[in-house]
């Protein structure tokens, strides 16, 4: 158990490293390509660094935005987290879950009309631009501009949770969906070729010899043998599924975090990208921390 705890505690030590270690050499790449920006602070640049670093991650404090009403980024991240978590969030489950669901499937009905299209809708999703997509559907059926009437719109506009979580999870189900579709195509290609490797094992004859159905041998055997890749796939992209967020959070007016990205680009807003840098390290390594103790539960050959 101690063993354990301590190597729980050094993995979110380490998860703190790598977020100061990104920041800091974010910040570095800002000196070097837009001197401008430091203008006024004639302080040696380990200084300026060790004093930004000090401010952000002792005190939350990353300055104020460039942009009109120039407000303090650390509230501007208050306020836009809980809709980045509930979009990511909401998009990991959904492109987890169908993924694994959708490989299991199709390594089980090789061959059949479905499985078929399964992998030909992960194929168009793996390299289908998201951004193009959100808005052909906004304009098909978007709430108020719906140019095709099939009596349910999608909604154009974001519900905080605390107004209802009906209406919250409304406004977010076609985001998450269209945000968690590339992982979901990843995991299912994934999950399918590790259960076909799977259902070749001793392991899995013997459970059908027992007389268990298909379904329980998929499930209990087969599929927790498969989850180690889909885990740790599921933690690596999640780079990927952020860039998504970015996009969705465009397209659909969600006011989370990174859906000020473009923004701050236009407008040279150094101290909104930063902060928007340090959410997204933030994002990244929590991520591939859950993985890795997950994976280290599911296998114990992890564990070190």
């Amino acid at each position: 158990m101690a063993g354990a705890l301590g190597r729980t505690v050094g993995r979110v030590a380490g998860v703190v490293m790598v977020v100061v270690a990104v920041t800091a050499l974010t910040w570095l790449s800002m000196r070097v390509l837009r001197p401008s920006w430091f203008t006024g602070d004639t302080r040696p640049v380990p200084v300026q660094l060790g004093d930004y670093l000090r401010r952000g991650f002792v005190h939350f404090d990353f300055g104020r935005t460039f942009q009109p009403p120039s407000d303090r980024v650390a509230d501007v991240i208050r306020r836009g987290l809980p809709a980045d978590i509930s979009l990511i969030l909401g998009a990991t489950a959904f492109g987890a879950i169908a993924g694994a669901a959708g490989g299991a499937y199709c390594a089980a009905r090789r061959g059949t009309a479905l499985a078929i299209a399964l992998e030909g809708a992960a194929a168009f999703f793996i390299f289908a631009p998201l951004y193009v997509v959100g808005l052909t559907l906004i304009l098909l059926f978007g709430a108020d501009i719906a140019y095709v009437d099939v009596g349910v719109h999608i909604p154009r506009a974001y519900v905080p949770f605390a107004d209802g979580p009906l209406r919250w999870a409304g406004s977010l189900l076609v985001p998450w969906i269209l945000t968690g579709m590339p992982l979901a195509a990843l995991l299912l290609r994934l999950t399918r070729t590790a259960m076909v490797g799977v259902l070749g094992e001793d392991f899995i004859r013997a459970a059908s010899a027992k007389g268990l159905t298909q379904a329980r041998v998929l499930r209990r055997h087969a599929l927790p043998a498969a989850a180690a890749p889909v885990i740790a796939a599921t933690g690596m992209t999640v780079n990927l599924t952020i860039t998504n967020v970015v996009l969705m959070e465009t397209v659909f007016g969600i006011p989370g975090v990174f859906g000020r990205l473009r923004g701050a680009i236009g407008y040279g807003d150094f101290p909104m990208l930063m902060g928007i840098t340090v959410v997204g390290a933030a994002f990244i390594a929590i991520a591939n921390l859950v993985a890795d103790l997950s994976l280290a539960w599911l296998d114990p050959r992890t564990r070190r």
